[in-house]
C-alpha cells in the first residue's frame, strides 16, 4: 500500500488549505516560463516569506525567516496547528505533539538545535522542503504503531 499525502495546513491562519488551492499556495503550477524540451516546468519560487514543513504526512506552511531560531519557528508551527491534533478534510486525523519543544526541525538531514538560527544550517529563504517531526519518533528509532511500515 502506498501512503498518500495528508493535506496541507496554513499555520498563520490556523486552517486547512483546500486541496484545490495547494498547488497555488505552494507555487507548484507548471508554466512555460522555463520549459524543458517543450514541457512546462515549475518556475523558481517567488514567496520567500513562508517556509513549508512536512509533518505526519501533511504539509504545514508558516511565515518565518532563516534569521529566526528553530524554537521560534517551532512555536509558530505549533501555535498555528502543527502537532495539535484535529481532523483534516483531506487527510483525516492529525497526531498530537505535546509542546513546541517536542518538535524537531530537520533540514538537509541535520537536526536544527533550538537556539540556532535556520540560517546557521543554510536554510534558504522560502524553503519548502523541511521536516518537523515528533522527538519521540526520533528517540524510539521505530515508526509509529499505526504506520504502514508494519503492514
Amino acid at each position: 500500500m502506498v501512503r498518500k499525502g495528508y493535506g496541507a495546513w496554513d499555520c498563520d491562519n490556523n486552517c486547512e488549505i483546500p486541496p484545490e488551492k495547494e498547488a497555488e499556495v505552494f507555487e507548484e503550477i507548471p508554466t512555460m516560463d522555463y520549459p524543458f524540451e517543450g514541457i512546462p516546468t515549475i518556475p523558481p519560487r517567488k514567496d520567500m516569506e513562508h517556509l513549508a514543513f512536512f509533518c505526519d504526512g501533511a504539509r504545514y506552511r508558516v511565515k518565518a525567516t532563516p534569521g529566526m531560531t528553530a524554537l521560534e519557528v517551532k512555536k509558530r508551527l505549533w501555535e498555528g496547528g502543527c502537532g495539535r491534533g484535529g481532523h483534516m478534510t483531506n487527510g483525516g486525523p492529525r497526531k498530537l505533539i505535546s509542546s513546541p519543544e517536542n518538535i524537531m526541525l530537520i533540514y538537509a538531514g541535520q537536526k536544527i538545535a533550538d537556539t540556532s538560527t535556520l540560517e546557521q544550517y543554510n536554510v534558504p529563504p522560502g524553503c519548502k522542503c523541511m521536516i518537523a517531526i515528533d522527538n519521540r519518533l526520533l528517540e524510539s528509532g521505530k515508526p509509529d504503531a499505526d504506520s504502514t511500515y508494519w503492514n
